[in-house]
């Protein structure tokens, strides 16, 4: 007698349990959501596209579209898993040249949302269209429904099925500058497009379809950026290239600016890194990366798009050839341009007073730290440029040749105007003055957090930052928790944030330079950041932004203070970001380097 068969321990999942698995790689959060949306819009042909949010998308996103529309047939497959009308069998993928393909994306979402579409297709005249509702794994319609020509989709309550995920989101200030920041890279992406934003019924962007890219960008990024944009074009034997570079002294720490656009398409691309890299040697060798705005056309039969859950990545057929032809556009376009850093251009509303001699004032603080004013006003630019120079520092009064001589042990010579040469009993140290000050900084500003004794220098007169919409936003959602570093801040328009305190522990304070770091920073962490995570980097930032640089000449006396509150740290061997502040040398290694043993 045979044993009866055992239960199958394998087992097909649901429909809905394998859509909700297949939105962990499509829906990540609101900004994926309107993603898919507006590119399903721009596919169907739309010249408007406008999207509504609350509470930063968690709460609602709606893409109005005034494209081709779907009739009922159509609407009735919209939430069904595959069912695609760019793709008919495998071979279309290669020469597919809409944005999406996979039919994955309202499937995906309609299985962590509620979602309603209505639709009417452009030649309807009935002033009827069709609208279909989804919700936990049912959906019910299409009926008909009254309809603009274009399509609506509503998207509501995301992951409310999901509650892991949706613990997960962040403020809802933070997910509406995410979901900017991806709206307004579609923008940049389509000329002859309109694009608007609004959030809880406030317009936060809008961009009419007559603008061009350059105008996109100063509406995006301010005039500074836009105009003082180098403009590319060339093509060649079904290649071709257009947009703007932006000079050399506008290169960031990051790539949030570095925009590459593939048929239409925002990518980020490891051979169009390379390229752009390659473009920029020998007018750019900083290490910074360079702002751009390029879009790329190519054939898209010589492109595969399918090798990216989020085909934010592609790959080449002929990858030399459009190596070649791109890197030779770009050097030729900055070849042409004036890159020379403009003069500042100041417009006093006063006449000038008459130039003073100023007294040099130290880099370095003598003393550990100071009260700062109450509201210290700062110095104006015309003060700061009409003003007669400086007198040189005082001589330094040790030689290399006294410390070679072995004498007191804090004796120091500043080497190259950013190395401090230092004698020990057995030998010497070199010293990285900028590593030193920005830990000495940096952890003497945790010291004043943690004892609840951070003092906060404000000015009578907040300092104004040009940032992006989106960047202006994210430092918003976190204006409460920058706060409770001495990092006063609100917005000031839609691309300008107004800064009205630091904190005063901040020697020589650059509140510009501080403000594009965190906002970088924020940017540029592709997961929500802790709170904590955000203060580190900015006390990080602000004590690396606010330190002596390579170049700065210290008098004896800035040194000796320098190094004294060096010496008050537990440890004091590496800057913030890891770098060694100090190399030390024996006195027999110099022995032995000279055959003395």
């Amino acid at each position: 007698m045979s044993a009866p068969p055992t239960a199958a321990r394998i087992a097909v999942l649901p429909e809905h349990v394998r859509n909700q698995i297949a939105a962990g790689e499509v829906v990540e959060r609101p900004a994926s959501v309107v993603k898919e949306l507006v590119e399903n819009a721009l596919d169907a042909g739309a010249r408007r596209v406008r999207v509504d949010l609350e509470s930063g998308g968690l709460r609602l996103i709606r893409v109005v579209d005034d494209g081709s529309g779907m009739g009922r047939a159509d609407i009735e497959l919209a939430l069904v898993p595959h069912a695609t009308s760019k793709l008919r069998e495998l071979d279309d993928l290669e020469h597919i040249a809409s944005l999406g393909f996979r039919g994955e994306a309202l499937a995906s979402i309609a299985s962590v949302a509620r979602v309603r579409i209505v639709s009417r297709t452009r030649d309807d005249a009935s002033g009827l269209g069709h609208e279909i509702r989804a919700a936990d794994g049912s959906t019910e319609g299409p009926h008909e429904a009254g309809a603009e020509r274009g399509t609506l989709i509503e998207v509501r309550d995301l992951f409310h099925a999901v509650p892991a995920r949706r613990a997960f989101m962040k403020a809802p200030a933070y997910e509406l500058a995410r979901c900017l920041d991806l709206f307004q890279r579609l923008a940049l992406a389509h000329d002859g497009v309109g694009f608007q934003l609004t959030h809880d019924g406030r317009r936060v962007f809008d961009v009419g379809a007559e603008l061009d890219l350059r105008e996109r960008v100063r509406r995006t990024f301010g005039a500074e950026l836009g105009d003082a944009l180098v403009a590319v074009e060339a093509a060649e034997g079904g290649l071709r290239i257009s947009g703007y570079l932006a000079p050399p002294r506008l290169s960031r720490r990051d790539s949030a600016r570095t925009m590459w656009f593939l048929n239409g398409r925002a990518l980020k691309d490891k051979l169009l890194a390379r390229i752009l890299k390659e473009a920029y040697r020998g007018f750019d060798d900083t290490g910074r990366t360079p702002v751009c705005f390029l879009r790329l056309d190519v054939d898209p039969r010589q492109v595969d798009v399918n090798v990216h859950p989020t085909k934010s990545e592609v790959r080449f057929r002929e990858e030399r050839r459009v190596f070649a032809f791109a890197l030779s556009a770009l050097r030729a376009a900055l070849a042409r341009a004036d890159l020379a850093t403009p003069a500042a251009k100041f417009e006093p509303l006063v006449a000038p007073a008459p130039a003073e001699f100023v007294e040099r004032t130290p880099i370095l603080p003598f003393r550990a730290s100071a009260p700062a004013a109450a509201n210290p006003a700062p110095a104006s630019a015309s003060a700061r440029v009409f003003a007669a120079p400086p007198p040189p520092p005082p001589p330094v009064p040790e030689t290399v040749a006294a410390l070679a001589l072995g004498r007191a042990a804090d004796e120091c010579v500043q080497v190259a105007a950013s190395y401090i040469v230092r004698a020990l009993p057995d030998g010497f140290e070199v010293i990285d003055q900028h590593a030193l000050h920005e830990r000495i900084t940096y952890e003497e500003l945790r010291a004043e957090l943690a004892a609840g004794a951070l003092e906060v220098q404000r000015w009578l007169v907040p300092e104004l930052v040009e940032l992006s919409r989106a960047e202006v936003a994210l430092l918003a959602s976190w204006s409460n928790d920058l706060r409770r570093i001495g990092l006063e801040l609100e917005p000031f328009g839609d691309t300008t944030i107004a800064v009205h305190a630091l904190p005063a522990r901040l020697a020589r304070p650059r509140p510009t330079a501080i403000v594009r770091d965190v906002a970088a920073f924020l940017e540029d962490s592709e997961r929500s950041p802790k709170a904590q995570d955000v203060l580190e980097a900015a006390l990080q930032r602000a004590a690396c932004r606010s330190s002596v640089m390579a170049g700065d000449v210290l008098s004896a006396e800035e040194m000796r203070a320098l190094l004294e509150r060096g010496r008050a740290l537990e440890s004091d061997q590496t800057c913030v970001h890891g770098r060694p502040t100090r190399v030390r040398f024996r006195l027999a290694d110099l022995e032995r380097a000279f055959h003395r043993r």
